[in-house]
């Protein structure tokens, strides 16, 4: 782990004085003024930053009530979730967090998933002290909050977790490679190669990468029209964000692997398994009723990996009904 952010550090300082990704250029003003205008928040929100073990992690908040935490998935960041947050906002404080080296959220020393939730629990708790909160996680966000919940679960009140699986020996099942051609899963590998590889295969091509990598993995392609894939991209190509979305796959291996032992703990807390029907599908559920004993499993139909904004109605329907059931 640390010859890879060793590697990535000397990669995203070449970036840096080679004008290469948008973070490199403009003077020390004018990038902290970008850093504001990432992404407009809905109505209601404000954006701010709160500094965990030394990692400033950025957020959104809006709402009033008990403290929702919504936590993204690869190549986005918390605007994934701005078609819930408002619907949430009706009986939740909702936080809508950055990972770190997302966004606009400051780098840590470690991406293994156990790491990162440990400052994902503090960061909520700062919110909500006294009281348990509610978790909503998307593809990697699961893996860097399932530990911290299955630890903490006095602290979880209810937990919605789609379009990943925690991360276990089962990912080693996933083949790159199929009688139909590359898969879905194929970037896992990629993504797990030695810097700097990756990260100069993706440089300057971030918005072509990311669009393909969206629209291969949705449905409804029209939910991400050319400023959405702007957005994103121009986000994620900043040098320390490419980097960390690469580092959060190298560690994978030690994810897993420090999950089995958590794993002998059962979430006891409601679970909501949430897929596509063109992606995880069933399978969410399926996988999670292996870590939790009450898991309430829900296919949206004609949808892909990316439910918040691909099918926003059919997702705030059932992720706000989960929350508000008595």
């Amino acid at each position: 782990m640390l010859s890879h952010l060793f590697k990535s550090a000397v990669f995203a300082l070449a970036l840096a004085t080679t004008n290469v990704g948008v973070w490199a250029s403009g003077t020390p003003a004018e990038r902290v003024e970008s850093a504001r205008e990432e992404f407009p928040a809905p109505a209601g929100f404000a954006p701010g930053f709160r500094s965990v073990d030394g990692v400033n992690l950025h957020y959104l908040k809006g709402g009033k009530g008990k403290l929702v935490l919504l936590v993204h998935g690869y190549g986005q960041t918390w605007y994934e979730w701005r078609y819930l947050m408002p619907e949430l906002a009706k009986s939740h404080t909702v936080v809508a967090v950055d990972l770190p080296a997302l966004g606009q959220s400051g780098s840590t020393k470690s991406y293994a998933g156990q790491d990162v939730a440990k400052l994902l629990h503090k960061f909520a708790k700062s919110f909500s002290p006294d009281a348990p909160f509610d978790l909503v996680a998307h593809d990697i966000g699961i893996w860097n909050t399932y530990p911290m919940v299955v630890q903490n679960q006095d602290d979880v009140r209810r937990v919605a977790f789609m379009e990943a699986p925690i991360p276990d020996e089962g990912l080693y099942g996933w083949p790159a490679f199929t009688d139909k051609g590359a898969s879905l899963a194929w970037h896992f590998s990629f993504f797990n190669l030695a810097a700097p590889l990756p990260e100069m295969m993706l440089a300057g091509k971030e918005r072509v990468f990311l669009e393909d990598f969206i629209l291969t993995r949705a449905v409804n392609k029209k939910a991400f029209p050319p400023d959405v894939l702007d957005m994103y991209a121009k986000s994620w190509a900043k040098p320390a964000s490419l980097i960390a979305s690469l580092e959060y796959y190298r560690a994978l291996n030690e994810t897993a692997q420090r999950n089995k032992p958590l794993a002998a703990t059962k979430l006891t807390m409601p679970v909501l398994a949430i897929g596509g029907g063109n992606s995880m599908g069933a399978y969410q559920g399926e996988q999670l009723r292996k870590y939790a004993v009450n898991v309430q499993s829900e296919t949206i139909q004609g949808c892909g990996h990316w439910l918040p904004e691909e099918c926003p109605n059919e997702l705030n329907s059932l992720v706000v009904n989960f929350l508000t059931a008595k």
